[in-house]
């Protein structure tokens, strides 16, 4: 054999060991996912149309059918990457009980820009090192002192938008009077109008940028308008921000204030840790962002079914006599309100406000029959693992009953995970129940709910958080004292 022939023998030989060596865990993803039952898929583009907001409602159809369509385990495909879509409760154990097989995706990566690297788009040994500093300050000890802030700003913000009228829109009332309370117990600000802040004036680019897949190139993206859009976000939340830590820093330092809110804890960490300014200022603006579209959906979509079953409203009104809140409400009595509590998780068991978690594998994983390999793309669907009419009998229905302490056995562990489960479960998840709890019964002690003709169901949306279309509209009349 000639000299040249033998040279382009051995490169094709070479060039074949290095694919192979780089890409075998994507070609064993591939015919993992070639094996396993989905959706329709388009070619090149896959799956990626189903999120499209005018597709959303055959992305929520696929979610409530799922395990009926394609059993415990399915698969999707994100242009050409494929995605194994997670959802039975021991498969979730396995993932979400160990760092070691999973870390955060691309997903996440992408909201960087926005976002910037706080807890919940950070991994590894930042992510681990925040975490421990930050934990101590979301002791319930300390989430218990900021409720009287909560109290206070649900009884200023819907005792002046609620009255006796019809059609009101809860859900922006709802979220003025969370917007409020953030900047309050996070930088300590008595925010007066929504317009003195940014954070109610960004969006996340994530769905559009995923629909154009030349824009998952960074080298594209950070060309493109959007990038541009998402950069003058990032600085003006940023911005306000620091200028709010400096103020606080300089009041602390002159003893006008002592932990008044999360950002005067986070300004300790700049003494007593090597934490930076950057590093305390992605935190508050992540936890601003986090707090407010997630608990917003929670609170409006409770109120709407405590709207739509009035037996189950006039519970949650006795509960509230019951436990002496018909005149102030305090802390002890709020944690008495175990009903209420049980309304809203089963709220976020059909309406989880965060539907889908993204991760990668990090080593392989066996779930069920089959070995989902290093490096797969997996998208959780908390949306399908709550409506498991194994886990949860007649999941369509909305049932308090089935977080009651004697039925609370009978739900997987992994089978009801609204803030995720793991070491990497929100951190401020009981900062949210006692806003959410603190916010309802507020409104359902003031005023009697019911739903408007024909808007008797939700037509719900996805963008990164369900929203209802049009937002939520309730009949609101004040109760007789």
């Amino acid at each position: 054999m000639e000299t040249k022939n033998w040279f382009w023998l051995l490169f094709c030989c070479l060039g074949t060991l290095w694919t192979y060596r780089h890409f075998k865990n994507y070609f064993r993803a591939v015919g993992l996912a070639l094996r396993l039952p989905g959706p329709k898929a388009i070619p090149l583009l896959g799956n990626v149309l189903l999120f499209l907001e005018r597709k959303n409602n055959v992305l929520i159809e696929c979610g409530i059918k799922a395990s009926q369509l394609y059993g415990s385990l399915m698969r999707g495909w994100m242009f050409w990457v494929p995605v194994l879509v997670v959802y039975e409760p021991e498969h979730l154990r396995v993932i979400l009980s160990n760092t070691k097989v999973s870390d955060k995706n691309f997903f996440y990566r992408i909201m960087h820009t926005f976002i910037g690297d706080g807890l919940v788009t950070s991994t590894g040994d930042k992510w681990r090192k925040h975490r421990k500093l930050i934990q101590p300050y979301f002791h319930i000890n300390i989430l218990e002192s900021y409720f009287d802030d909560f109290l206070q700003i649900s009884e200023e913000v819907l005792g002046a938008e609620l009255h006796g009228r019809n059609g009101v829109k809860i859900s922006r009332i709802v979220n003025d009077c969370i917007n409020k309370i953030l900047h309050k117990t996070i930088l300590g600000v008595n925010l007066k109008r929504d317009s003195e802040s940014p954070f109610r004036r960004g969006e996340l680019l994530l769905l559009k940028r995923l629909l154009k897949p030349w824009l998952l190139v960074d080298f594209i993206f950070k060309r493109s308008k959007m990038s541009q859009m998402e950069a003058q976000q990032n600085e003006d939340l940023h911005l306000y921000v620091k200028k709010i830590l400096d103020e606080r820093r300089t009041l602390t330092k002159q003893a006008k204030v002592n932990n008044t809110c999360l950002l005067d804890r986070l300004i300790e960490l700049l003494e007593t840790s090597d934490f930076s300014e950057k590093a305390i200022l992605d935190e508050a603006v992540t936890f601003m962002l986090a707090g407010q579209d997630s608990v917003g959906t929670a609170v409006a979509s409770c109120l709407f079914y405590l709207a739509k079953h009035q037996d189950i409203q006039e519970k949650v009104f006795k509960e509230i006599i019951d436990v002496g809140a018909d005149k102030r409400l305090t802390i002890n009595q709020l944690n008495q309100m175990h009903y209420l509590e049980q309304c809203i998780k089963e709220t976020m068991r059909l309406i989880p406000s965060i539907p889908l978690v993204s991760r990668v594998l990090t080593a392989d994983v066996d779930l069920g029959y089959y070995t989902a390999p290093k490096g797969t793309n997996i998208l959780i669907s908390i949306f399908t693992a709550h409506r498991l009419p194994h886990i949860f009998p007649k999941p369509l229905e909305f049932d308090p009953d089935r977080f009651s302490p004697e039925n609370l056995p009978n739900i997987h562990p992994y089978g009801f995970l609204p803030f995720s489960l793991g070491p990497r479960k929100c951190i401020g998840y009981k900062f949210a129940y006692i806003e959410m709890k603190t916010i309802i019964s507020t409104v359902i002690k003031r005023f009697h709910l019911s739903p408007p003709p024909q808007r008797e169901e939700l037509d719900l949306s996805y963008r990164v958080t369900f929203r209802a279309k049009g937002g939520i509209l309730l009949n609101i009349t004040p109760r007789q004292k």
